[in-house]
């Protein structure tokens, strides 16, 4: 990095990240969501003293047919492996409130209780001592209705929670003394399949739930990261400047910096600015995360490798922003120029579905030999596990390729349009200011 590039960078990056603004809303702005996520809780657990999930369900049975046994029955089979983190989830929300109430009884089950009519069925759901109230009239072999009572109206209420163990129980009684349980409870769970997908080696392995985690929730985190940072840090850098050229300051810098060294040392100080408020706030939001997931086994060379394709791409795509946002004449202007490249960067999420299904095929990788479009989709590609080595090193080399070229041209746009006030150039004039600045 040059002399001037480095003081340039570390005037943006320390003006910037000691102002005031910029402290407060760094720091202000998850204590307020803390705050205000807080209340939502506080509120959210002093309504479930008035609706505290119960776990149980009344049955008024007057078909005869439905055999109320001990035990429980699940809303949902759920898999080993993903039954740890949805007690995780249930142990985080704090098991107060109804969505707390939901994913208890996914684990423990919903226990049906006996009554001999509806009055006293109804008369213990309005003592709370259970959640709901179904009643199996006597045509039920012929209609198949039952009647629900639910005492909330909300969508999280026990009432239709306990539908599906209804269900199961509906099926075990039908099926009685007429097929042998061992039967009936594979009829309830019919599969669980094991995934095997074919490694880099040609072998064939089994593939969970975690492995996709692994493979896939790093190069689509780095993903959506990227796009935030896009257009969250480079807002910052055009607000900056946009703010030197209204007040003419840039006239006095460009006399003893040139336009690329300038331009290089905004997009890394400023750049590095946002991408540090970006961190703080998602290094706040996501320890929770990070803690239920702590388990699962990350690949180092995945994570290298995303963020190469990330740095790279934030270079171009903070290189262009800029200097397009600088054609504006004002800091309006500056905005929706810039902005513009964005949709290149969300372009492969477009293609998310196709890319996935075929890592190799023919629109995955036309998507990674575009520089605007190879990060994201190299990220998706990569974690896959199917991208060819050769294929991510010349996305690389392509990628650093396009950024030296853009810094370039962009430099020379950039110190022409800095200079110029009150009028919009044409294209034509756009590729002069390239030819010959």
């Amino acid at each position: 990095m040059k002399g001037k590039t480095f003081i340039v960078a570390r005037r943006e990056f320390t003006s910037t990240v000691f102002r005031w603004g910029w402290i407060i809303g760094t720091f202000g702005m998850p204590v307020f969501v803390g705050l205000y996520a807080g209340l939502i809780f506080l509120i959210g657990s002093t309504a479930a003293k008035y609706e505290k999930p119960t776990g149980k369900a009344g049955v008024v049975d007057h078909s005869g047919i439905v055999r109320v046994e001990a035990g429980r029955e699940p809303a949902a089979n759920i898999p080993d492996e993903a039954r740890g983190a949805v007690d995780a989830a249930s142990k985080m929300a704090g098991g107060a409130g109804p969505a707390a109430g939901i994913i208890a009884g996914m684990l423990a089950g919903t226990e049906f209780i006996r009554f001999e009519d509806e009055e006293s069925a109804l008369a213990a759901l309005t003592r709370k001592e259970i959640g709901a109230v179904f009643v199996v009239p006597k045509d039920y072999l012929e209609t198949g209705k039952v009647t629900s009572y639910d005492a909330s109206k909300s969508i999280f209420s026990e009432g239709k929670a306990s539908r599906q163990p209804l269900r199961r129980l509906l099926v075990k009684s039908l099926t009685h003394d007429r097929i042998e349980p061992e039967i009936v409870e594979r009829i309830l769970d019919p599969t669980d399949i094991d995934t095997m997908a074919r490694d880099r080696d040609g072998k064939w392995v089994k593939r969970g739930i975690a492995d996709v985690v692994r493979r896939l929730g790093v190069p689509l985190g780095f993903a959506m990261l990227l796009m935030i940072s896009i257009f969250t840090a480079a807002g910052t850098m055009i607000q900056g400047v946009s703010e030197e050229k209204e007040n003419r300051v840039i006239e006095v810098i460009l006399s003893s910096v040139d336009a690329r060294s300038l331009l290089f040392g905004k997009l890394l100080g400023l750049g590095a600015a946002g991408l540090l408020q970006l961190g703080i706030w998602l290094s706040m939001a996501l320890v929770p995360i990070v803690l239920l997931v702590a388990g699962v086994a990350l690949s180092p060379l995945t994570v290298i490798l995303c963020l190469a394709f990330f740095v790279l791409a934030f270079l171009l795509y903070g290189t262009l922003i800029t200097a397009t946002g600088s054609i504006g004449t004002n800091a309006k202007d500056m905005q929706q120029y810039g902005m513009f490249w964005g949709i290149g960067c969300a372009a492969p999420m477009i293609f998310i579905e196709v890319i996935l299904r075929d890592p190799n095929g023919t629109a995955a990788r036309i998507l990674s030999y575009i520089p605007l479009t190879a990060p994201v989709t190299m990220m998706m590609r990569i974690g896959t596990g199917e991208a060819p080595a050769w294929e991510i090193v010349l996305a690389l080399v392509l990628l650093t390729a396009a950024v030296a070229v853009t810094l370039r041209f962009a430099a020379r746009v950039f110190r022409t349009a800095l200079l110029m006030y009150g009028k919009r150039p044409s294209l034509p004039e756009i590729f002069r200011w390239m030819r010959q600045a």
